[in-house]
């Protein structure tokens, strides 16, 4: 983990501080002053959804079957429920969401409830369990939001997990093809992906370069005598295979003098989390990408303070969160100590100023903290993400409820309810709506429900712009 002065010092942000203004440094990452800052999206997803009766908050009087939102301003800090609690520094920019489910997954079930929980969680599409590993058939929401906001010189996006000795964090990240998308658990190995070349640490760099030199003068003697179909097929591959040479070259040519050393070996899940939370920023501040995914694995008990009871989050703790009111209290503190995590990332966020004058990191930078189920007891009832940051779309400083009413059928530890939360693919639509793309569907735009009626849940969340 790197020293969080140290970190800001390395990366000549403290240059503000010696007077050298914004200006001096958007010159140490190879910007310049006339350069608008790139807006940025951060996917964090956590193990075994919400608990939800105190996860949410609701202020004395409020309806539950009629919509509502309160400003977060106004909840006093001691009437804040323990989850959300840590974030009460950052209301301002922070949208607590009640009144989702993922109630597109519960009518997807040919696998278990944690795949199909969180390929659809993150692609709003269906679960594909024909194959050994189970894939989406539509890809996810940062790599679509990669596509239209990556520069083509530097990584389109960087997918982390922190993992422990319990369970690995969950897929977030699926391709094109659906196809899940590798993930980087060491922050040393996410130090060198994304410092190395500039520090002439890829030892085989010269051979790529002539890998792909070779490649290009078979390309040229070859294309002439083959057929249609067949030459449109080795144009496509070349072109993949060009544009991997062109982020190579471009890392290879990075200007950011100032970046971080590397990461010393971190010896428990808060250090690595921190150590993974600077390279983000680190990689943010020199614009070596715009998009992060960070699936959070099982944090050990001991971590939360329940190592008393069990050492096994999912069988000893997530699966009994309604049949034991000590388990339920468990995974609250579960999530209030993700919740302190993810407080220190926005914390390190809003301390690096972005180039141009133009405010920190976090003003140009959207959060999401999901999960890919809605409780430890494979429910998806009560989905509760969280947005921190888009102010530049969303109007911040809100929690909002809506009440469940999509005909839906969802499975809960009393049997099936009538209606559910509004599907989650809204989300997902606001998501891309505020990184700048025009779109009304993210996966499903439509869905059968159990009762043989169509349903569209195309289209956006209403009241979060």
């Amino acid at each position: 983990m790197i020293h969080r002065r140290t970190f800001l010092e390395r990366i000549g942000l403290l240059g503000l501080g010696l007077g050298l203004g914004n200006q001096g440094v958007s010159k140490a990452l190879g910007q310049t002053s006339r350069d608008a800052p790139p807006k940025r999206l951060v996917v964090i997803s956590h193990c075994h959804g919400w608990p939800y009766s105190s996860w949410n908050m609701r202020p004395p009087g409020v309806a539950s079957d009629t919509p509502w939102q309160i400003q977060l301003n106004s909840i006093p800090q001691d009437q804040w429920s323990k989850p959300l609690a840590p974030l009460y520094g950052h209301r301002s920019a922070l949208i607590a969401i009640d009144g989702l489910s993922l109630a597109t997954a519960e009518l997807d079930m040919d696998g278990n409830r944690h795949d199909t929980g969180w390929v659809h969680a993150w692609t709003g599409g269906w679960a594909d369990f024909s194959g050994a590993d189970t894939r989406s058939t539509t890809a996810s929401i940062d790599q679509i939001v990669a596509q239209h906001i990556a520069r083509s010189d530097r990584l389109p996006s960087l997918e982390l997990s922190l993992d422990d000795s319990g369970e690995n964090g969950r897929p977030v990240s699926y391709g094109q093809k659906g196809l899940r998308l590798p993930v980087e658990a060491d922050p040393t190995r996410v130090w060198q992906r994304l410092f190395g070349a500039q520090n002439g640490q890829y030892a085989n760099e010269s051979s790529i370069a002539e890998t792909m030199s070779y490649a290009f003068r078979e390309f040229q003697s070859i294309a002439p005598r083959l057929d249609t179909q067949s030459r449109i097929k080795l144009e496509a591959h070349f072109d993949l295979f060009n544009q991997l040479k062109g982020r190579l070259d471009g890392m290879a040519n990075l200007r950011c003098p100032q970046g971080p050393d590397t990461p010393s070996p971190a010896t428990n899940y808060d250090e690595k989390f921190d150590a993974m939370s600077e390279l983000i920023g680190a990689a943010f501040s020199c614009d070596l990408t715009r998009v992060v995914s960070v699936s959070l694995g099982e944090l050990p008990t001991r971590d939360f303070g329940w190592d008393h009871l069990t050492d096994d989050v999912h069988k000893g703790l997530a699966h009994g969160i309604y049949d034991d009111p000590v388990k339920h209290e468990a995974m609250t503190d579960y999530l209030h100590r993700h919740s302190l995590q993810v407080s220190r990332f926005v914390d390190l966020l809003a301390g690096l100023p972005d180039i141009n004058g133009s405010g920190s990191i976090l003003d140009n930078t959207l959060i999401v903290w999901g999960s890919e189920l809605a409780d430890g007891w494979h429910g998806y009832q009560h989905y509760c993400p969280v947005l921190i940051g888009g102010s530049w779309h969303f109007n911040t400083g809100q929690y909002q409820y809506r009440p469940h009413q999509t005909p839906i059928r969802i499975l809960t530890r009393d049997g099936y309810t009538d209606r559910a939360g509004l599907p989650h693919q809204k989300l997902l639509v606001s998501i891309a709506q505020a990184m700048g793309l025009a779109v009304d569907q993210i996966g499903l735009n439509h869905v059968q429900t159990q009762t043989g009626h169509r349903l569209d849940i195309s289209g956006a969340l209403t009241g979060l712009t």
